[in-house]
């Protein structure tokens, strides 16, 4: 098979493509990825089942190749819980090597977050673990190993999460959709390429030559009823990509972000959205007035025939009207929930600076935050519900989507001017030779990390410590 590229973007099918099925019926129906089936009837407790293991997974033109995947699937199945419920979760390692469950984006019990530091184990080859803990926020999140992220995601390890709100605070749409976007490398052959350890991937992290969808190849067809409005949950699960997608003929609002939807005064018209690498995106979708087709494509960099370096639109998600269907009389997102992050503080006095620079080492380029890098990490610390200001300084050119574990935050600024980029986060973009400001409350206790989640920059020592106390 012929090795893919950006220009011809030969895109491929991972995971059987998956159809658009309905969860378990005591949730709101999500369409896109399957969900899993919650193993405990009781309410308020939710239970499931994970492998992680080896899949012979069909690619284009009937090619096969060894993926790794949780359940048999990339993505792993949709898990799904309400607010306030526990989660139960046993995750069963059926790999050669050691692996973990980090839940992405939840402010949950540090014993369970997945990550391996002090005490907190790997799931060792054959052994089972059973994460426990109680979900606080609604949201979109998702799920993905903590142990060489950079080799086991992109290798297929990660799923959805979804926390249904309140029945109140749910939008009243004609169909709440899932889709988890992801690139992938492929060599010559259809399998995944090997994991280089040249100059230009310690420096920028490792693209895909094959982006997908839901595990498929983003020729992605949704059919609207007229007038009809959608919710459209979306996830970055990439190795290093940020993704840059643009809307055609679609009226796109955005209510949401990592910290799930957003009040009225939140919310926005956008025709492009900037999603980096570990962020999640809430909108709302409808066609355009007098349009019966729309669609979202992602923007990506590729070669024309000169060898010029161009941008290519890519599209992902195909949106046509259904004329068959009723008139739709759904009115979207009315709620205003309440945020799950307190009031920030007066004033921007900085409490505490996280400088990001590289150097070269002698295996090769060293990330650093302050100067330390993994496992001699740099280790800092909050008190418990106090509002901190926290300075994240990228001294180098290539950009960092810094991720904290088990806190939401605000982000306050770019290079000293004030942004609008509301709601409650989890991740957040710094750009190359970037000042970025955020506020935390710090309301979940624990030895937390606070890392960039290009996956090759944390693996090379991007990762730190925050204990909040």
């Amino acid at each position: 098979m012929r090795r893919p590229t950006l220009v011809t973007l030969a895109l491929v099918c991972l995971a059987g493509c998956p159809a658009e099925e309905e969860p378990t019926a005591s949730f709101p129906p999500v369409l896109g990825v399957e969900a899993a089936e919650d193993l405990d009837p009781a309410d308020g407790v939710v239970e499931y089942a994970l492998t992680a293991g080896e899949s012979r997974v069909e690619l284009v033109d009937g090619e096969r190749t060894d993926m790794w995947t949780f359940n048999g699937t990339s993505p792993g199945p949709l898990l799904q819980a309400r607010v306030g419920d526990t989660m139960r979760v046993t995750v069963t390692n059926d790999l050669d090597e050691p692996t973990t469950v980090h839940w992405h984006g939840l402010r949950i019990d540090v014993a369970m977050d997945g990550v391996v530091h002090g005490d907190l184990p790997a799931i060792a080859p054959g052994e089972s673990f059973t994460y426990e803990f109680v979900v606080p926020d609604a949201g979109t999140f998702w799920y993905h190993p903590h142990v060489r992220s950079h080799i086991q995601v992109e290798a297929g390890l990660y799923g959805p999460l979804i926390v249904h709100e309140r029945d109140e605070d749910r939008p009243d749409v004609d169909a709440d959709r899932l889709f988890v976007l992801d690139d992938i490398l492929v060599d010559d052959d259809g399998e995944i390429a090997g994991h280089a350890t040249n100059h230009p991937t310690q420096m920028h992290g490792r693209s895909g030559n094959v982006l997908l969808v839901n595990g498929s190849d983003g020729d992605t067809r949704v059919e609207i009823a007229p007038e009809g409005v959608e919710r459209w949950r979306l996830v970055n699960t990439a190795n290093a990509r940020t993704m840059t997608l643009r809307f055609e003929d679609l009226e796109v609002r955005e209510i949401g972000a990592d910290g799930g939807l957003w009040p009225q005064t939140f919310t926005r018209s956008i025709d492009e959205l900037t999603l980096p690498v570990g962020a999640r995106a809430e909108l709302e979708v409808r066609l355009a007035d007098a349009a019966d087709r729309g669609r979202m494509d992602q923007i990506v960099l590729a070669l024309d025939a000169g060898g010029n370096v161009v941008e290519q639109a890519v599209e992902q998600i195909d949106v046509r009207l259904d004329d068959d269907q009723e008139v739709s009389a759904a009115t979207g997102h009315t709620a205003d929930p309440t945020e799950p992050l307190a009031p920030a503080s007066d004033g921007a006095e900085i409490d505490h600076p996280l400088v990001f620079q590289a150097y070269q080492g002698v295996d090769g380029v060293v990330w650093t935050i302050n100067d330390r890098a993994w496992p001699d990490a740099y280790e800092w610390q909050a008190d418990l519900g106090a509002m901190q200001t926290i300075e994240l300084r990228n001294l180098a050119g290539p950009e960092h989507p810094f991720h904290l574990h088990g806190q939401m935050f605000r982000v306050v600024s770019r290079d000293g001017e004030p942004v609008d980029e509301p709601g409650a986060r989890d991740t957040v973009l710094v750009g190359g030779l970037e000042t970025v400001v955020i506020e935390s409350d710090f309301s979940n206790p624990g030895m937390w990390m606070a890392h960039c989640h290009i996956l090759e920059h944390a693996e090379l020592g991007m990762m730190s410590l925050v204990e909040v106390r």
